[in-house]
């Protein structure tokens, strides 16, 4: 591992971080132009509304090993906690995630109806600071979506990139095969069955998402796979099976949230799924509970200090390499990091520009405050405190992450901000998805409603003459070589 000082935008300040950086630095020296999809797929338009980061990103085979390990770790940790914690109560475990009654009741009846129902799908979104990756938040389930192998395969119609790829052994993960082979395996499927699966949405989502959901199928029959995009008041349950119009479904794909199960008529929607879960006639990926995993309380919950005698050692080093200090908003003392117990509102107060607020079940930045946010004076932060008091509300440490270097289109480099989105499938590391945003900007969360770009990228293979590896990762190849 090379050792790279980076400079840091605003301040002056020179950062020492252990990385690879010399495959980073060999693309920089090839390609001084804006890298982006030659081609592109419908699926990937309408994802990424055509924002594509301005060049791939880079990870050598030991960072993808140790990535894996860990994340599936900390997976590992978040799993045990309704058993640690609650006594094996998934409604306490739910109520202390923030949930509702309505949410709670979903929860408890299709975890008693399908037990053990945790999923390997799930993506870690992270950056990179000084010290290493560091987790902000781990999506569980169904609904992360994207697929960066088409993005890749895009990067590679371009024959100079496609010869540069080649000479350096680098590889992508084709994730919606994986993808695919995860829903196969957690559901029961075998490799050549042919599942019917609704696409199910929440009512009131369907007409937003309907343009992403139509390309989905559409990619995943490529897969042979026969899919129909739809929302759960659709689904109906007669002659003992779930049907979709005149198809019997054998699959629901989850594509609706736990935030969405808070309307007046949430019980009456769900009622003809849950109740066909209850009589094994249909199987869904994936579980309402795994989003539980991926609440930032579940985080919090594991960086409490208070609970670290209930982990391994080895999770222990996880977390604490991983985490950045995670509390729930408490009216009750908290212990950060240096073990010193302190008033939540007092610590709060006086570390403002160190946190961020954030709710526990939302996505996609809503609802997220940063405190160093120059519009968050220090009343209006008191004030937010003080709202989401025992709320379902978290802080977390402020991440200071190292800028990579992209190309201008101007010429020359510039930093850039990367939210590394790291997916993990059943069979370990599934692909990337990054959020990149100008290092010298003022987005404090990555989102692409505000305006910040998308990509993916490539890893090195694990041997130096690799030719293809286990499950779907894909060797890029140069034409013809």
């Amino acid at each position: 591992m090379a050792s790279t000082w980076v400079k840091i935008p605003g301040g002056g300040e020179l950062r020492k971080m252990s990385r690879d950086h010399a495959l980073t630095e060999r693309y920089l020296e090839k390609f001084r132009r804006v890298l982006r999809p030659v081609h592109d797929t419908e699926f990937i338009r309408v994802f990424t509304r055509g924002q594509y980061a301005l060049r791939p990103v880079f990870l050598s085979a030991e960072e993808i090993h140790r990535l894996t390990r860990d994340l599936e770790v900390l997976r590992g940790a978040l799993y045990r906690l309704p058993h640690v914690l609650f006594d094996g109560d998934i409604a306490a475990f739910a109520r202390a995630n923030g949930m509702e009654k309505a949410q709670i009741r979903a929860v408890e009846r299709e975890s008693a109806a399908v037990p053990n129902s945790l999923t390997g799908m799930g993506r870690a979104d992270l950056f990179l600071d000084r010290s290493g990756f560091r987790v902000m938040e781990f999506n569980m389930g169904s609904t992360i979506g994207f697929d960066g192998g088409d993005v890749c395969r895009g990067i590679l119609a371009d024959p100079e990139f496609s010869r540069f790829a080649a000479e350096e052994e680098l590889q992508y993960v084709d994730t919606v095969a994986e993808q695919i082979r995860t829903m196969r395996q957690e559901t029961g499927c075998a490799p050549d069955d042919r599942p019917v699966v609704a696409l199910t949405e929440w009512p009131s989502n369907l007409e937003e998402m309907e343009g992403y959901l139509t390309a989905l199928v559409r990619v995943w029959k490529e897969h042979g796979l026969e899919a129909y995009p739809c929302h759960v008041g659709q689904l109906e349950r007669r002659d003992g099976k779930l049907w979709l119009g005149d198809r019997p479904v054998d699959v629901v794909y989850r594509q609706f949230m736990m935030e969405d199960l808070l309307d007046d008529d949430t019980d009456a929607l769900l009622e003809p799924l849950l109740g066909a879960l209850e009589a094994g006639e249909v199987r869904m990926f994936t579980s309402l509970e795994s989003e539980l995993y991926g609440s930032k309380a579940s985080l919090a919950m594991l960086s409490d200090r208070a609970h670290r005698q209930l982990f391994s050692d080895e999770e222990l080093d996880v977390i604490d390499r991983l985490l950045p200090w995670t509390s729930s908003v408490t009216s009750t003392g908290v212990t950060p990091e240096d073990g010193t117990e302190s008033s939540l509102l007092d610590y709060a107060v006086a570390h403002q520009h160190e946190l961020i607020l954030k709710p526990t079940l939302l996505h996609g930045g809503q609802g997220v405050v940063p405190g160093w946010s120059p519009e968050v004076t220090p009343e209006e932060w008191r004030k937010l405190l003080l709202e989401a008091l025992d709320g379902p509300y978290v802080l977390q440490r402020r991440i200071h992450p190292v800028p990579e270097l992209f190309p201008d289109p101007d010429g020359g480099t510039k930093p850039w901000i990367v939210n590394w989105g790291v997916i993990l499938m059943a069979s370990g590391y599934g692909g990337l998805l990054t959020r990149c945003a100008p290092a010298d900007g003022d987005i404090a969360v990555l989102n692409l409603d505000r305006g910040v770009l998308l990509g993916s990228g490539f890893h090195v293979a694990s041997g130096k003459h690799h030719a293809q590896s286990q499950g779907s990762t894909v060797t890029a190849m140069h034409p013809g070589g």
